[in-house]
C-alpha cells in the first residue's frame, strides 16, 4: 500500500488504495473477480477520520493461448503397405482456464526442408490422445480423438496414425496436428469451437470475455484461437525389379550381320536391376549361372548405367573374371567361378537402373 499526503485547507489527508491486482508469476484464473477499494485519512481540527470509497469491480477475461509441437525432430520412417504408423505431437494448454481442445490430422501438400517434399497422401489418417500419459500409441487403450478438460499449462501427448499406401515411388508424406480451443468445463464431451469477443465492443466489467492471444504460424493464422505443427512419414522401402534379356551378337557364317544362336555364336546376356524407390537399395549382389550348352567368354563381364536403343550398358566399367586387382577399385564387382557370373552394386538410387552383362558362346 502506498500513502499520499496532500493539505486540503487545514485537514491533512492521507489515501490508501486496497485491493487484489499485485503482479504474479502465475496467470490469474479466468472468472477471478478483482476488486479494489480505496480509504481516505484525514483530520479536522486535530480529530482523525475516514471514508471509504466504492467497490470497483472487474473480472477477468479469458485469455486464449496453446502450443502445439512435434516430438522427436525428424520423421517416421514407415515401408510400403504398412498399418498404424504414428507421429507424435504435444499440445499445451496456456490458456488461463482449463480448455478443450478438437484435433484435426490433416494431409499437406508444402514442402518442409527439415521433412522433405510431399509426393504421396498416408490411408486412414486418424487422430488420438494419450490415455494413459506413457508418451506411446497403444491401440485399443488411446481411444480419445479430443483434448477433455486440460488444465492451464498442463501438456497432453496426441498421435496422428495411417495406413502406408502400397504404391511405389511415393517417399515423403507431410502431415499436420491442427489444434482447436474449444470450451471447457464440462466433462465428458467435446465444447463448442470458442469465439472471441469482438474488438469493437467495449469490454464489460462483470462478463468473461474470449481474447484470442495466440501466435499465427505456417498455415495457421493470427490470433484465431488454433495452432499447427508438421511431421511427416518418410517411405525407407526400395521396390527392386529384375528382367534378363539375350542378344545374339556374332555368329560364325553371318559374323555381325543379323547373326543367328547356331553353335559358335557369341550370346550377351543382360541384366537390368531397376529400383522403383523410394528407398535406395544398396550392397547388391548378384548371381546368374552360365547356362547349359555354353560356354562363358573370359573378360566379358561389364558393369553400368543401363543403356537405350538396344544397348545393355551406357556408361560402365569392365571387370575381369576374378575379384582381384585393379579393376576391384572401382564401385563395381565382377567374377566367374567357373560356374556362376557375380557381380556387385553399392547402390541404386530410386527412379534409377544399373545393369550387368556377361557373354557365352553357343557349345
Amino acid at each position: 500500500m502506498k500513502l499520499h499526503n496532500a493539505l486540503l485547507g487545514s485537514a491533512a489527508i492521507a489515501v490508501g488504495v486496497t485491493g487484489a491486482g499485485a503482479a504474479q508469476a502465475q496467470q490469474t484464473p479466468a472468472g477471478t473477480s478483482v476488486n479494489n477499494q480505496a480509504t481516505v485519512n484525514y483530520e479536522v481540527g486535530g480529530n482523525p477520520a475516514s471514508a471509504s470509497s466504492n467497490v470497483a469491480t472487474f473480472v477477468v477475461d479469458k485469455k486464449v493461448n496453446l502450443a502445439v509441437a512435434e516430438v522427436g525432430g525428424a520423421p517416421t520412417q514407415t515401408a510400403l503397405s504398412a498399418t498404424d504408423q504414428v507421429t507424435t505431437f504435444t499440445v499445451t494448454n496456456l490458456t488461463n482456464s482449463v480448455q478443450d481442445f478438437r484435433l484435426e490430422a490433416d494431409q499437406q501438400l508444402v514442402s518442409i526442408p527439415l521433412l522433405g517434399t510431399d509426393n504421396f497422401n498416408m490411408n486412414n489418417l486418424r487422430v488420438f490422445v494419450d490415455s494413459n500419459g506413457n508418451g506411446t500409441y497403444d491401440a485399443g487403450v488411446d481411444v480419445a480423438t479430443y483434448i477433455d478438460e486440460l488444465a492451464p499449462d498442463a501438456t497432453v501427448t496426441v498421435f496422428i496414425v495411417g495406413n502406408t499406401p502400397s504404391t511405389p515411388g511415393a517417399e515423403t508424406a507431410i502431415v499436420s496436428l491442427n489444434a482447436v480451443v474449444a470450451t471447457g468445463g464440462s466433462g465428458g464431451a467435446l465444447g463448442a469451437d470458442l469465439v472471441a469477443s469482438s474488438i469493437l465492443v467495449a469490454d464489460s466489467p462483470t462478463t468473461v470475455e474470449t481474447v484470442f492471444a495466440d501466435d499465427g504460424g505456417l498455415l495457421d493464422g493470427l490470433r484465431n484461437g488454433q495452432s499447427r505443427a508438421f511431421d511427416a512419414y518418410h517411405i525407407s522401402t526400395a521396390v527392386v525389379t529384375m528382367t534378363k534379356s539375350a542378344t545374339v551378337i556374332s555368329d560364325p557364317i553371318n559374323l555381325l550381320l543379323n547373326p543367328h544362336p547356331i553353335p559358335g555364336a557369341v550370346v550377351e546376356y543382360c541384366m537390368r536391376v531397376a529400383n522403383a524407390g523410394p528407398g535406395t537399395a544398396s550392397n547388391i549382389v548378384l548371381t546368374d549361372a552360365v547356362p547349359a550348352n555354353s560356354t562363358f567368354v573370359p573378360g566379358s563381364i561389364a558393369v553400368g548405367t543401363s543403356g537405350i536403343l538396344g544397348a545393355c550398358i551406357l556408361l560402365g566399367t569392365s571387370e575381369d573374371d576374378n575379384n582381384t586387382g585393379g579393376d576391384e577399385t572401382d564401385l563395381y564387382g565382377g567374377s566367374f567361378d567357373g560356374t556362376t557370373v557375380r557381380a556387385t552394386l553399392p547402390t541404386v538410387s530410386a527412379l534409377t537402373s544399373m545393369s550387368i552383362a556377361f557373354r557365352v558362346t553357343v557349345n
